[in-house]
């Protein structure tokens, strides 16, 4: 495991919220397999175009690193590639930023095609104007025929053009994937059920409520990967969870962070869809957090920043066993360890997913019986009796899917008007015989 020195410049951030930063970084840099061994910081109103250091705390920078044979250095404040090489040089060691730092997690975590395409994109969007800006154009690449020698074409400009071909690759490959999902998504549509999607800073525990969902008797999904570091989860997993004869598609996202880098958010757009289609978002708050209050604004502008605002939201309190939930606000408060507050939680999940339901009577023809298989996922069936032409159910569910058994209830009635004037006219017949 590499040793790193984690720094950075506190500018107009207050103290506390400073801190938080640095020590997200630290989680990161963890995440990345690298130890932090030691840490610099200081106090500017501007960072050094140079070094990003004023020089008196680049030169204690270059000590820190002797001291402790750190071979990294993590910088929190964004670095253009030449401050990056100046600082490297004068310390001895490499240097990033927080960002390349992101970057590397995603790479080392990226499992399926998508996220690796997705990945690789957002690193060349990340690495080409830095490219570019070191080049200074200064290189060139001789061109023309042997009578005709030019200065030929500019470096960077090879550089760009290689670069571009390759995103417009990766674009391409990642639309036919994209496409393939929306055929995916069109099957599940079909079910009729209604989906929602966690969504949360990053180590919230989204996977660890889905996780907990499914732990209840009435699923049998298989559990998602859900590990106590950043960015466990990188790509969409998708279940089916199921309570108290309702269904839900249910979708985990990858974690949000603060300041999260452009190319990223980019990049994996199509990643974060499921947020977008969703009918509600359940948003995951560690409630164990002093910062749950700044991660909380930071995911509502992420999900803003995506598209997806619109949509509904409930907020969960999860690792409430760590902390004294009187300070907490009003809502939904649960541990997923502990597995408290979960069913009740998912109860609240499903009464907002299905609010308008009513329940009645249908006569389902023996041809229709089809619609039973269609509808079983959204609808609870209970069959009452066998009848001549169809069997009767009482059906419980939204308002929307029962829509589609009007006609067959009023088949029922009618039927059931039939009746009554076959008894009146018997009734008429017998006062006739009588008379």
């Amino acid at each position: 495991m590499r040793k790193a020195v984690i720094a950075g410049v506190c500018l107009k951030e207050k103290k506390r919220e400073f801190e938080s930063k640095m020590s997200e970084l630290r989680a990161l840099c963890e995440a990345c397999g690298i130890e932090p061994c030691a840490e610099a910081a200081q106090n500017s109103r501007s960072m050094d175009p140079s070094t990003a250091f004023r020089s008196g705390k680049a030169d204690e920078l270059k000590e820190l690193c002797e001291a402790t044979g750190a071979e990294l250095v993590v910088f929190l404040n964004p670095l253009s590639i030449q401050t990056a090489q100046r600082l490297s040089a004068v310390c001895g060691v490499e240097v990033i930023d927080r960002t390349a730092l992101i970057l590397d997690i995603f790479s080392q975590r990226a499992r399926t095609k998508q996220a690796k395409l997705q990945t690789e994109m957002a690193r060349l969007q990340y690495d080409l104007p830095r490219l570019l800006d070191t080049d200074n154009d200064s290189g060139h690449e001789r061109g023309g025929s042997a009578t005709n020698r030019g200065a030929g074409e500019m470096r960077s400009r090879l550089i760009e053009r290689r670069y571009a071909a390759r995103i417009r690759t990766l674009k391409e490959e990642l639309e036919k994937i994209r496409k393939q999902r929306w055929q995916d998504e069109r099957r599940r549509t079909r079910t009729m059920m209604r989906r929602a999607a966690l969504v949360g800073y990053t180590n919230a525990g989204k996977s660890s409520l889905m996780n907990a969902f499914l732990s209840l008797r009435e699923n049998t999904g298989t559990d998602v990967s859900a590990e106590d570091k950043l960015f466990a989860t990188l790509d969409t997993s998708v279940r089916m969870i199921r309570y108290d004869a309702r269904s839900f598609l249910l979708y985990d996202t990858v974690g949000f962070v603060s300041d999260l880098p452009t190319e990223l958010v980019e990049a994996f757009r199509s990643t974060l869809d499921a947020a977008r289609d969703a009918d509600l978002l359940i948003h995951v708050i560690d409630a164990s957090d002093p910062m749950y209050e700044e991660k909380t604004a930071v995911t509502e502008e992420t999900l803003k920043l995506i598209g997806a605002d619109h949509i509904p939201v409930v907020r969960v309190y999860n690792k409430c066993d760590l902390t004294d939930e009187a300070l907490l606000p009003e809502g939904n408060h649960i541990s997923c360890l502990k597995e408290t507050g979960v069913r009740e939680f998912l109860k609240n999940v499903c009464d907002l997913l299905y609010p308008e339901e009513e329940c009645a009577d249908f006569l389902i023809p023996y041809d229709k019986m089809a619609m039973v298989d269609s509808y079983k996922t959204s609808l609870v069936f209970e069959k009452l009796e066998d009848c001549e032409g169809g069997m009767m159910f009482r059906i419980r569910g939204p308002k929307r899917y029962l829509a589609a058994f009007r006609e067959m209830k009023m088949i029922k009635e009618k039927e059931h008007e039939d009746s009554l004037g076959k008894d009146e006219q018997q009734t008429d017949e017998r006062s006739d015989e009588v008379q």
